[in-house]
């Protein structure tokens, strides 16, 4: 026990070293001997007896370096409700002046607005510009005029996937991947495409297959618009979304688009659709896939190609036949990731004696020290002044080099859209519609809007105000 003991000691040490190495100019922090209350999510406590020993010999000399940089202790937070009750929990402790935790690993984007919008969160931007790293990983957990959070990567964004024998065989000229790589994916584009490509197809074979909710939150971004932005500015009545749906309208009443099963109950089934055609190879060419789902389409022999969605009038090309000069709006959506550097509400309570700026900095920067790598940490620092250049391609799930291009051409222009975040959040999404009974929530609103033939511009029009004054009675704004 003695020599674990002192191995572990001696690690320590180096670990210590290591992180302080190279950096006398950086900063150092003090907090005095006092305790961080730790939250820890998918990643090992190294002080518990539950922890396995490999991952007490990876990870306890890494907390024990922190503990003699920072001069703090550690208490790891544990919570006492159920997961739809986290951020609940969260709040009342802020509230009774003594937060649950003061740093994390990983908290979801789907509990961020929740938090923001209750004052449960620190912005900590003006911490973040002590890190060197990326302002693009700086800003992704931003809401409103802050700074709540921050990534370490690009987050994945999602697209369109197409079945690439039905494309050959159907005799189409171009695949999507090149059509998009030629700068001709605009909504004209796309729709003379995918028209043609159901003239080809065998009867009862589709072009194409959405549901209306993926459509609203991946293609929307795709030509620079949202139904509510971030800042909850709801949108959804404007021209450019309107645009956006009413282009989904038109390419189902062209008869490209194919219905969703009907589950027993007589519902709609938008989600298990595609795995029931597209992923089998049957029924439908192209649809929209996660890259989680990329291995149904691998083990049952599908070979499939990547796209990203199409743009509309607000997006532009600057060089024609030029993707890569498409305008800055067009970008890809995600709608949930994980990040870490946050810290609740009122934490200065739990450091009395440190001043409040001091002390955000200070537990940012030890997030940094315990989850992220020394050997990511400097590659993140050059990352800043690295020149634009050519750069080995990821090929990562992706069948060709044209596909694993475009989609690392895409996920470098991602943006976060709260669509899910706000669906999560009771009533924020309930409205009605006077010419459809179907019309109980906004998801229902487009889908039926597009299903049952309505205006999409009135049904829009007349659910925008409900929403806004959901998202007001939330105390969101």
């Amino acid at each position: 026990m003695k020599k674990i003991l002192a191995l572990v000691l001696a690690l320590a040490m180096m670990a210590t070293m290591m992180i302080a190495f190279g950096e006398a100019e950086a900063k150092t922090y003090d907090l005095q001997g006092m305790t961080v209350k730790v939250r820890l999510w998918d990643s090992p406590n190294p002080y518990s007896a539950d922890t396995d020993q490999v991952n007490i010999d990876k990870w306890l000399p890494i907390y024990e370096a922190a503990k003699a940089k920072y001069n703090c202790e550690f208490e790891f937070y544990s919570p006492t409700v159920e997961y739809d009750e986290f951020t609940t929990e969260w709040l009342q402790s802020v509230a009774s002046g003594s937060p649950a935790w003061h740093i994390t690993n990983n908290f979801s984007a789907m509990w961020l607005l929740a938090m923001v919008g209750n004052n449960g969160l620190e912005d900590i931007s003006k911490a973040l510009e002590t890190i060197e790293m990326p302002e693009v990983f700086k800003k992704t957990a931003a809401a409103g005029d802050g700074v709540y959070g921050f990534v370490t990567g690009y987050q994945g964004t999602e697209g369109l996937v197409y079945n690439r024998a039905m494309i050959e065989e159907a005799g189409m000229e171009y695949t999507p991947t090149e059509m998009f790589m030629m700068g001709k994916w605009s909504y004209n584009d796309f729709y003379d495409y995918m028209v043609e490509l159901q003239s080809k197809l065998p009867e009862g074979t589709y072009a194409f297959f959405i549901d209306p909710n993926y459509w609203s939150i991946f293609a929307s971004t795709c030509n620079g618009t949202a139904h509510i932005t971030n800042d909850l500015e709801v949108t959804m009545a404007g021209d450019a979304y309107i645009e956006t749906m009413e282009f989904l309208q038109k390419l189902w009443n062209a008869g490209v688009c194919r219905m969703p099963n009907v589950t027993e109950s007589g519902g709609y089934d938008n989600w298990g659709t595609p795995a029931a055609t597209f992923d089998k190879g049957v029924e439908v060419a192209m649809t929209h896939r996660a890259g989680w789902q990329y291995g149904g389409m691998n083990n049952n022999g599908i070979d499939w190609g990547f796209v990203g969605y199409p743009w509309g009038s607000q997006v532009t090309l600057g060089v024609e036949g030029d993707y890569t000069t498409l305008s800055d709006n067009y970008r890809c959506a995600f709608y949930d990731y994980g990040m870490m550097g946050n810290v609740l509400a009122g934490v200065e309570n739990d450091f009395p004696g440190i001043e409040k700026e001091y002390l955000l900095e200070a537990l940012v920067n030890l997030s940094y020290d315990l989850w992220v790598s020394e050997e990511r940490q400097a590659e993140l620092a050059a990352m800043v002044n690295e020149e634009p250049g050519e750069t080995a391609i990821d090929m990562g799930a992706y069948n060709t080099e044209e596909d694993a291009i475009l989609y690392n051409f895409l996920k470098e222009r991602n943006i976060y859209n709260c669509s899910s975040t706000l669906g999560n959040m009771e009533g924020i999404y309930a409205c009605s519609y006077t010419g459809d009974d179907n019309i109980t929530s906004f998801y229902s609103a487009i889908r039926y809007a597009i299903y049952d033939n309505l205006s999409m511009r009135s049904v829009l029009e007349a659910i925008a105000p409900q929403i806004e004054a959901n998202l007001v009675a939330a105390g969101l704004k």
